[in-house]
């Protein structure tokens, strides 16, 4: 029994000297640092072409994000010939700067009003991702509002400049 317990004794500690020198942090490839090179792949090239911005003289209009009752942002301020794009993100709402929506309307005299429905019905209301775009043509100052909520405050100004 003694040649045992000196057997696992020193069996014991050859191992437990293992472990600490396992944990020492020593490197394991010879002190040597490891590095690493990258090599070249080949990639295709492709030759840009120019082509024209979808969205160039574009501005972009929330309606009613997250289920707010306004216009995101409210005021913007635009050049002739460019376009506002406004997106419905909740139920329940419209664009109009039609002066028999609501008295909150302006359009520059002259100007056509534009609106998110056909004819005059002011309460006709978008559906939730639906866009509506209008280009303007005449410098001035529109207001606009939804219809359905222009009491609680939901109206937007666009200015257009030369």
């Amino acid at each position: 029994m003694p040649f045992r317990r000196t057997y696992l004794r020193a069996v014991g500690a050859l191992a437990a000297g293992g472990l600490v020198a396992g944990c020492s942090g020593a490197p394991a490839n010879d002190g040597q640092e490891e590095t690493t090179t990258a090599t070249p792949t080949a990639t295709a090239t492709i030759t840009p072409t120019r082509t024209s911005t979808p969205d160039e003289g574009v501005t972009y209009v929330a309606v009613g994000p997250e289920g707010r009752l306004r216009f995101v942002p409210d005021t913007v301020e635009i050049s002739v010939g460019d376009t506002v794009r406004w997106e419905a993100l909740s139920a329940g709402h419209n664009v109009t700067s039609h002066p028999g929506a609501s008295p909150k309307c302006e359009n520059p005299e002259g100007v056509e009003p534009f609106t998110s429905y056909e004819d005059e019905q002011h309460f006709a209301i978008m559906d939730v991702g639906e866009i509506y775009e209008h280009t303007f043509t005449v410098p001035g100052t529109y207001v606009y509002v939804c219809a359905p909520h222009a009491g609680q405050g939901m109206v937007g100004t666009v200015t257009v400049s030369e």
